[in-house]
C-alpha cells in the first residue's frame, strides 16, 4: 500500500534552505516559490515557507543511512553535529546522530547495527 514518505519541513527562507542542503549536505533541489523538494539518492525532503517561527520548533526527520560512521565525520568536520560529539548506539539497535538544519529543524540520521 504505502510506497515512500517525505517529511515536509518548515523553513523561514527557502533560498538560504536549499542552499544549506546542497552545499552542506549534498542534496539537489527543484523550487516552487514557497515550496522545494530537496533529494539525495532515495532519500527526500520537502521545504516549506513558514511565516512564523513560533509554529515549528519542533520539526523533525530520519534518514536512514548505509554508512552512518563516514557520514558523520564529514558533517562533524563541518561543525554540523547537534549536540556536539554524540553518535549514539540507540537501544532499538541503531547507531545514529543529529545536526540542526539553517532553520533549527532537527535531522537524525542512523543506521542499523
Amino acid at each position: 500500500m504505502f510506497q515512500k514518505a517525505a517529511p515536509i519541513l518548515p523553513a523561514v527562507n527557502i533560498r538560504d534552505t536549499i542552499e544549506f542542503y546542497k552545499c552542506k549536505l549534498g542534496f539537489t533541489s527543484v523550487s516552487f516559490g514557497n515550496y522545494a523538494i530537496l533529494k539525495y539518492r532515495d532519500a527526500e525532503i520537502h521545504i516549506i515557507m513558514a511565516d512564523n517561527k513560533k509554529r515549528f520548533e519542533h520539526a523533525a526527520c530520519y534518514i536512514f543511512v548505509d554508512n552512518v560512521e563516514d557520514l558523520y565525520a564529514d558533517l562533524a568536520a563541518k561543525e554540523l553535529i547537534y549536540p556536539k560529539g554524540q553518535l549514539v548506539n540507540d537501544s532499538r539497535g541503531f547507531k545514529e546522530f543529529t545536526i540542526l538544519d539553517n532553520n533549527g529543524n532537527i535531522i537524525r540520521f542512523g543506521q542499523k547495527r
